[in-house]
């Protein structure tokens, strides 16, 4: 059975949207790779494609350029198509989906899955801190469920929804889930605050791996890494920071890391990912 990596973008062009392309192409997987691009010009979608990609899109204007009006906001609105695209193209063994901008892949993921999913069907990568600790996840909590809830659960640690794995089935509920989820809320952007309260809970509880940055799987640099966020943020991490080893980010002992996130909040470290990933091959 088929696996799949899957994101999605809109405003992007080819010098946003490469480094997330190229760096795929060089992990190694060898599945189904897909991208939906709600607006994007005609030269982009046509080296997205060149690369090995499927392009999901829904209109064209009189030049071709992919064209799509929302009032949901794209953090949103993506699990919908992700889920759509699920739904009308598997069934796939394993599906990825992460933010595309501020994302790398520096290792095939398949292998991570294979060696660490066992018997669970979705894997959730921590940003190694708790919700009362980080400023901007605790207010998007409060503004998404109000203070009875808030005050129960601002206890909980953080896990990032623009990196989600899992099997075929368990992803496509789960996007589906999520979407619905941040549909008539007090506020629009509700993605992360929604999916960390519906993993907080049975059944995800049983049936996931909730994986710490150490483990290697997906480093959330925003949280862990960024300097201008660092000083006031580490006393309260969970656990050490990750590292960069000439081009290559790893945990703290060393290990590689599959997935890295957020890498432009880091000036010093977007530059060396850049320079890696950007060159054509």
């Amino acid at each position: 059975m088929k696996d799949l990596i899957i994101g999605c973008s809109t405003n992007y062009d080819w010098s946003k949207l490469k480094y997330w392309i190229n760096s795929i192409n060089q992990s190694g997987f060898e599945g189904e790779k897909a991208l939906i691009l709600m607006n994007c010009d005609k030269e982009t979608v046509i080296k997205v494609n060149d690369a090995g990609f499927t392009v999901v899109g829904f209109f064209q204007d009189e030049d071709q350029n992919l064209v799509y009006q929302s009032q949901i906001p794209v953090h949103v609105e993506r699990f919908l198509h992700i889920y759509d695209y699920i739904r009308n193209r598997g069934p796939f063994r394993y599906v990825i989906t992460t933010d595309v901008k501020d994302v790398v892949f520096q290792k095939n993921p398949i292998n991570f899955i294979e060696s660490n999913i066992g018997t669970k069907n979705l894997m959730f990568a921590s940003e190694s801190m708790l919700y009362r600790d980080e400023p901007w996840g605790n207010q998007n909590l409060l503004d998404t469920y109000g203070e009875h809830i808030h005050k129960i659960y601002r206890n909980n640690e953080i896990y990032n929804v623009g990196v989600l794995a899992g099997t075929g089935e368990a992803m496509r509920d789960l996007s589906i889930n999520i979407f619905m989820s941040c549909l008539n809320r007090p506020i629009k952007i509700c993605d992360q605050s929604t999916f960390n309260f519906m993993i907080s809970m049975e059944p995800y509880k049983s049936t996931s791996l909730y994986l710490e940055s150490e483990s290697g799987w997906a480093a959330q640099l925003g949280t862990t890494v960024d300097p201008a966020k660092y000083e006031q943020f580490k006393p309260f991490l969970l656990e050490n920071s990750p590292k960069i080893d000439e081009d290559i980010v790893t945990t703290s002992t060393g290990g590689s890391f599959t997935i890295v996130h957020q890498y432009d909040r880091v000036p010093e470290w977007k530059k060396i990912i850049e320079e890696k990933y950007g060159k054509e091959e």
